[in-house]
């Protein structure tokens, strides 16, 4: 696993030769040593390998505005597709990703797509799952009877979700038959200790385990799928962290960014994570146990 401190200073410094925006990500964050950022030479002349991006609000970056004008909650600067364009050597030439996109929306999402693209990363499962009327019916309070049914619910929903998920992924594999493809898990919401948000939590392990049991399924004929589990990046940083990677305005329950990774969820946990796997490094897809 890489030390956080050398993770961020490494980051830094290649922010600081791309451009001003990708500073602004990490604004908040302890300033990196001067002698770190001395020398970065990073450029994106360099950056020949394509990238799709594909999946929910979770890949969009609803959790980091501002956005991009449209319906799909896209993160103008901090989605970690953007992120991910920036800090790696590939350029995001595509990203599809919407808010509120199950499964068969993420196959609409192949239309038009690059057939020779090199990169794909995808969320996707959570709508399939009912998160977003889990989330609807529980923000407002936790304890109603209708966040119980909600969460109930939910759990049958995912009893149903590998015969979603193995399709989806044989397809997107079928349209960018190059492409590595990165298949990313959900972090935890909240930090442990709430009881409301230890059952999301819970859920989330279950709706995790099931995408994992798909990609491996699909991965059997197209090796090229990965599962990326990002646990550990976002451990200890959820709703009720000193530094929390997950947007939660607690003076407004319903807004449009809460429950969503924020600009360092999508830095230190979602790119962080397709970092560990070696996602970004160019080589074959190497399948692991995801220890980091």
């Amino acid at each position: 696993m890489i030390a956080t401190n050398s993770f961020g200073v490494r980051l830094l410094s290649r922010i600081s030769a791309v451009s001003l925006l990708a500073v602004a990500l990490v604004t908040g964050m302890a300033a990196a040593p001067a002698a770190a950022l001395t020398g970065a030479a990073t450029s994106l002349a360099g950056y020949h390998r394509t990238y799709t991006a594909l999946g929910d609000s979770f890949t969009a970056g609803q959790g980091a505005p501002p956005y991009i004008p449209g319906p799909c909650l896209q993160s103008r600067y901090a989605s970690y597709p953007v992120i991910t364009g920036f800090l790696s050597p590939y350029r995001l030439s595509a990203n599809k990703a919407c808010s509120g996109a199950d499964t068969d929306n993420v196959l609409g999402q192949l239309a038009g797509v690059d057939p020779n693209t090199s990169l794909v990363t995808l969320t996707v499962g959570g709508i399939d799952a009912g998160s977003n009327v889990v989330l609807a019916a529980c923000a407002p309070d936790p304890a109603a009877t209708v966040c119980t049914d909600a969460l109930k619910a939910s759990t049958a929903l995912i009893a149903k979700l590998p015969a979603k998920l193995f399709p989806t992924y044989v397809a997107v594999a079928a349209a960018m038959p190059h492409a590595r493809i990165a298949v990313l898990g959900y972090p935890h919401l909240f930090n442990p200790g709430d009881a409301f948000g230890d059952k999301v939590n819970q859920a989330t392990d279950v709706l995790n385990q099931v995408i994992a049991g798909a990609v491996a399924a699909a991965a059997t004929s197209t090796p090229r799928l990965q599962f990326v589990d990002v646990s550990q990046e976002f451990a200890n940083h959820g709703i009720g962290a000193a530094i929390p990677y997950i947007n939660y305005n607690p003076a407004n329950p319903t807004a449009t960014a809460n429950f969503h990774p924020n600009a360092l969820g999508n830095l230190f946990g979602y790119y962080r994570a397709l970092v560990n796997d070696g996602l970004l490094t160019g080589q074959p897809v190497v399948h692991s146990t995801n220890q980091r």
